[in-house]
C-alpha cells in the first residue's frame, strides 16, 4: 500500500503544529545598597548590599559571597569591602569601594559594577577633632538643648541664645564645649555657634531666672571661659502635679543682666477643659513622619522610609480623628529639614508629639541578625508614653523587643510636651519592607499605636484626678 504521507509533508506538518521555541528570559539585576559613589563609613570589614532580580529563582552574589534572595526577587547581603580606585570624569574625587555584583539564573547571567567612597578616600575622610589650646570662645546664635546622657532624672541643659561657651575641641562640623561642671557635649557648627576667638566671655555675667510655679530648679553658675547653663532637676519631677514639659524664653542677651522665664507645662486636662470620658477629645497629637527632603533608609525593592512613615502617618491621623482628638503633621508632600522641625513644633504647640521612623543598621553590621521594634525617648515625662506605645506594638503586632531606650535625638530633645520616635521595624529586610508596603499591615501598626497612646493618655487622666491640685502662684 502506498503511503499517503512523504517525509517532507510529514516535517512541515509537525512543523506547523509545535511551537517556536521561547526566547530565554533575561536576567536584570537592580542595585539599591549601595548606591553608585555613595558613603561607606568603613574602609575594610564588611557592609549590607540590598535590591531586586529577575527572574527571582536567580542566585545573587557580591564580592564573592552569595545574597538572600526572596520569593519576589528582593535581596540582601553581608559582604566585605573590596578596594580598588575609580577616578571621576573631572579627576577631582574617587571611589575606592568596589561590589562587583554577579546575579544568575539557568545559562543566562548578568553583572553589575558599583563604586562607592569609604573614609580612605579624602572627599569622606573621617575629620580628627583638633585640641584647641588655649579654649576658643564661641557664641550661641540660637536657643538649644542638650539631653545629657545617664538615668538620673532631669538630665538635661539649657543653652541660651547669646550665651558664651569655651570649646576644648572641634573640626568643621562639631565643636566639644566643657560645662563649669566638668560636663563635655557635642554642638554642630553650622547649626548653633560663631567660632569668634575676638570675643570676650564678659557680656554674660549673670543669668537670672524667673521660675513660675516652682522653686526646686538651679543653674550652674558662669565663670569667664565657662558657661551659664540651666539644669532642671528632679525635684519639680516628682512635684504633687508632675510636669507635661516646660519652656524658657530668654530675653535680651545684649546685657550683663540677662533673665530668662522657665514656665512648666501640666496635664492638658488641667491646662484646659477636657472631657475625661472620652479619652482623646481636644487633645493635639502632632504626627512627625521622618525624613524628607532626605529619604532615610531605603528597602531592596525601593520602598523609601520617608514615603512610609508619611503613609503610616496619615493611618493614625485617620484613626485618631475618629476619636476626636486634633492631629496636626509636622510635613506632608513638601520637606522639612530635620533641624526645622523644633520651630514647626514650637508653632504647632501640640500636647503629644510621636515621631514615625523606620529602622536600618549601620556599615559592620548584619541587618539579616537584626529585627523588632525600638522606642525612643529623651525627657522623664516622655516615658511613659514610649513604654505605653512600646509595649502595644510587642502585643498587637508579635515583633521582637529590640528595647525603649533613653535617647539623646535631635526630636526628642523638644522640652515643651512628651515626644517620642518608633522606629516599628528594619525597612531593609525584604521580609519587613513587603509588609510595610501593604495598606493593611500599616492600618494594624496605627491600631497597635493608637491604642498604647489611649493607655497613656487614659494613665494621666487617672493620675491626675487622684492628684490634689497644686497650689498656683
Amino acid at each position: 500500500m502506498k503511503c499517503l504521507f512523504q517525509w517532507p509533508l510529514l516535517q512541515f506538518v509537525f512543523a506547523a503544529c509545535s511551537f517556536p521555541p521561547s526566547p530565554a528570559l533575561g536576567v536584570s539585576l537592580k542595585v539599591v545598597r549601595p548606591e553608585p559613589a555613595e558613603s561607606i563609613s568603613l574602609s575594610s570589614g564588611s557592609t549590607f548590599v540590598v535590591g531586586t532580580v529577575v527572574p527571582a529563582k536567580s542566585t545573587v552574589t557580591c564580592n564573592g559571597v552569595v545574597c538572600e534572595v526572596s520569593e519576589d526577587g528582593a535581596f540582601i547581603g553581608f559582604v566585605p569591602i573590596r578596594l580598588g580606585k575609580e577616578w571621576t570624569e573631572a579627576e577631582e574625587k574617587k571611589c575606592d569601594a568596589r561590589f562587583e555584583f554577579r546575579a544568575g539564573h539557568e545559562s543566562d547571567e548578568t553583572n553589575a559594577v558599583v563604586w562607592a567612597y569609604t573614609p580612605r578616600s579624602p572627599s569622606a575622610a573621617v575629620l580628627a577633632m583638633t585640641v584647641f589650646d588655649p579654649p576658643r570662645n564661641i557664641r550661641i546664635t540660637k536657643n538649644i538643648w542638650i539631653g545629657m546622657e545617664g538615668d538620673r532624672l532631669g538630665d538635661l541643659v539649657y543653652v541660651p541664645k547669646g550665651a558664651m561657651l569655651s570649646a576644648i575641641s572641634g573640626n568643621v562640623s562639631n565643636v566639644v564645649c566643657r560645662t563649669s561642671a566638668d560636663v563635655e557635649f557635642s554642638i554642630p557648627v553650622p547649626e548653633t555657634v560663631k567660632d569668634d576667638s575676638s570675643l570676650k566671655v564678659t557680656n554674660f555675667q549673670c543669668l537670672e531666672i524667673t521660675i513660675h510655679n516652682q522653686k526646686e530648679f538651679s543653674w550652674l553658675p558662669d565663670r569667664p571661659g565657662s558657661d551659664p547653663l540651666l539644669q532642671v532637676l528632679p525635684g519639680l519631677l516628682r512635684s504633687r502635679n508632675p510636669m507635661w514639659g516646660f519652656e524658657v524664653a530668654s530675653s535680651n542677651m545684649e546685657t550683663d543682666q540677662t533673665s530668662g522665664i522657665i514656665q512648666p507645662r501640666y496635664n492638658p486636662w488641667e491646662r484646659r477643659a477636657m472631657d475625661r470620658g472620652h479619652h482623646f477629645r481636644n487633645l493635639h497629637v502632632c504626627l512627625d513622619p521622618g525624613h524628607h527632603p532626605d529619604r532615610g533608609a531605603v528597602g531592596p525593592r525601593g520602598f523609601e522610609e520617608r514615603e512610609s512613615n508619611l503613609l503610616l502617618a496619615y493611618e493614625i491621623e485617620k484613626l485618631l480623628k475618629t476619636e476626636g482628638a486634633r492631629v496636626s503633621l509636622t510635613r506632608e508632600a513638601d520637606p522639612l529639614p530635620l533641624r526645622d522641625r523644633h520651630a514647626r513644633l514650637q508653632e504647632l504647640n501640640p500636647d503629644i508629639v510621636i515621631s514615625l521612623h523606620n529602622n536600618s543598621v549601620g556599615d559592620g553590621q548584619d541587618p539579616r541578625l537584626i529585627h523588632g521594634t525600638q522606642t525612643f525617648y529623651l525627657h522623664p515625662w516622655s516615658k511613659p508614653l514610649a513604654e505605653a506605645v512600646h509595649h502595644s506594638i510587642l502585643r498587637k503586632l508579635e515583633t521582637p523587643d529590640r528595647g525603649c531606650i533613653r535617647r539623646n535625638l535631635y526630636i526628642t530633645r523638644y522640652p515643651s510636651c512628651p515626644v517620642i520616635l518608633i522606629e516599628p521595624e528594619y525597612i531593609i529586610l525584604p521580609d519587613q519592607e513587603k509588609k510595610f508596603m501593604d495598606p493593611a499591615y500599616r492600618q494594624q501598626l496605627a491600631e497597635a499605636i493608637v491604642e498604647g497612646i489611649s493607655k497613656f493618655v487614659e494613665s494621666q487622666i487617672n493620675r491626675d484626678s487622684n492628684n490634689t491640685p497644686a497650689k498656683r502662684d
